[in-house]
This record gives structure tokens, C-alpha cells and sequence, in this order.
């Protein structure tokens, strides 16, 4: 099961501090050609987000994805008219539209996709996440915290989702 670490500091020293706990070597953190960190040489994994000052990292040993968001007050209707018409149906406010919004960044983060690239791809509607039409192949963790919605993405293909 996954385990998330929160800061309002940099979120690196912060990962920095915690790798120990799993990794008892020197490592190197890497980025793929998309950016997407992680350890060379190891199969641990990791995702970090930020939003507003704050940080929360979340480390597993299946490929995972992290989104925060601070819910405070922030225009979204422009990347709304990206979203299909039943999404649209089901926000209703910056809540929902936040709730919407981490699943699909921890799905990308997940995957080691860029939001360029898969955006226009993904539909979350009803609780479910769509990938090309298709139910994405991940398990999610939703939850509000400290004035934060977050939302954890692993990879169902871990083997023991």
C-alpha cells in the first residue's frame, strides 16, 4: 500500500529524507524524456505534487501517481471547455472541478505521460476514469485533507491491487 508524506517545504529534501527508509544505497534520481522522476537503478516508486506552497509526495513499489490541489478560489472555465458534456454535467463548482482535474494528473503522472499529450484523451465521469474510451487500467484513492484535495493513482497491473 502506498504511503504519502506531506510538506510545506521543497519537496525534494523532503524525498530526500525518506528515501533511506526504502532504499539502504546510494541512489540517483533520474527524469524520463517526459520529465517524470524517478530512481535509477531501482524499483521503487515515487510521484510529488505542489499547489500553493504545499507539497505531498507519494511512494510505492508500483507505479503511482500524486495531484494536490488547495482549494481556494481560482477560475476554471477555460480548461472546462475541455471537458466532455457529462463532466461538465457533474461540476457544479471548484470542488468538483478540482475533484475532476487530480484524477486526471495522477493518472497522467502515473502513466509517465505529459497532460500535452493525454489530456484531450481522458473522461472522468461517474467515478470512473476513460483513457480513449476505455476504463483506465489503475486503482484510485481520493480523499480531502487540510484544505487539500488529493487523489492517488496506482497501476492495477501491480499484481496485487
Amino acid at each position: 500500500m502506498f504511503e504519502l508524506y506531506f510538506t510545506d517545504g521543497d519537496a525534494y529534501e523532503k524525498l530526500n529524507e525518506i528515501l533511506p527508509k526504502y532504499i539502504c544505497r546510494t541512489y540517483k534520481i533520474a527524469r524520463t524524456e517526459n520529465g517524470k522522476p524517478y530512481i535509477e537503478g531501482n524499483p521503487l516508486y515515487f510521484s510529488i505534487s505542489h499547489s500553493r506552497g504545499k507539497s505531498v509526495i507519494a511512494v510505492d513499489a508500483n507505479p503511482v501517481g500524486v495531484d494536490m490541489e488547495v482549494i481556494e478560489d481560482r477560475k476554471y472555465s477555460a480548461l472546462l471547455s475541455r471537458f466532455s458534456p457529462e463532466e461538465r454535467a457533474e461540476i457544479t463548482c471548484l470542488t468538483d472541478f478540482l475533484k475532476h482535474w487530480v484524477v486526471r494528473e495522477a493518472y497522467i503522472k502515473m502513466s509517465g505521460a505529459t497532460l500535452a499529450h493525454k489530456l484531450d484523451k481522458l473522461k472522468y465521469v461517474n467515478g470512473v476514469l476513460y483513457d480513449g474510451g476505455k476504463p483506465a487500467d489503475c486503482r484510485f484513492y481520493n480523499f480531502t485533507d487540510g484544505g487539500c484535495i488529493i487523489c492517488v493513482c496506482i497501476d492495477k497491473k501491480c499484481g496485487i491491487c
